[in-house]
């Protein structure tokens, strides 16, 4: 398995994480629907602090719309429970994003592609660290 495989293996793993961590509007949040969610991106793409962050509004807003048009023609193709999931994951935190929702769906996509391997133990060949023990 390539490095960049596994990094991919490992974000989409802590996607997944996430979608388990559910906000109060998450019986909202996760229907769903046949169609693509209509979400508010401007707070995605406003500066928190106009003085020490810029961010291209512009730009934001144009990819949060191209992210749309793509979800908008594969919608259907995402399974049911996928969507649900990474509209939760996409909206959590007040913020939402096309970009963030699409990403999360081929995310998942992609790691239900993975081969199943025999032995957990096989997944990563290396241990991530930071996850065990404090000493």
């Amino acid at each position: 398995m390539t490095i960049s495989r596994t990094i991919s293996v490992i974000a989409a793993a802590a996607a997944l994480a996430a979608c388990f961590a559910l906000p109060a509007n998450a019986a909202k949040a996760r229907t769903a629907d046949p169609q693509v969610p209509n979400l508010d991106v401007t707070p995605t793409c406003r500066a928190l602090d106009h003085n020490d962050m810029q961010i291209d509004e512009k730009r934001c807003r144009q990819s949060e719309a191209d992210a749309r048009d793509q979800l908008k023609r594969d919608w259907a193709s995402f399974p049911a429970a996928n969507r649900s999931q990474c509209i939760t994951t996409a909206t959590m935190g007040g913020t939402a994003s096309y970009v963030e929702l699409i990403t999360c769906l081929e995310m998942l996509n992609d790691v239900a592609g993975l081969p199943a391997s025999k032995d957990s133990k096989e997944t990563l060949r290396t241990k991530p660290t930071g996850l065990g023990p404090q000493r």
